[in-house]
């Protein structure tokens, strides 16, 4: 597993894992436990989104996309 992107929240973390589970990657918030107990338990390392090596480019791709759409909707 490689760390794809850092949340300094753990909506925004749990959003990214869902869209790349409906594009059939899965993923793993590394930190969701601490992150739900409170925000201080993470703020120095983030709350980590994780995906295998080999999904790790087109994952990336997704997330970028997901960023631009939803910078439009706003």
């Amino acid at each position: 597993m490689i760390v794809l992107r850092k949340y300094s929240l753990l909506i925004p973390a749990q959003l990214a894992k869902l869209e790349l589970a409906s594009h059939g990657i899965e993923a793993v918030i590394l930190d969701e436990a601490l992150g739900s107990m409170g925000l201080h338990l993470v703020m120095d390392s983030g709350i980590r989104l994780a995906v295998a090596e080999e999904d790790q480019h087109q994952a990336d791709a997704i997330l970028k996309t997901m960023k631009e759409r939803d910078s439009r909707d706003e």
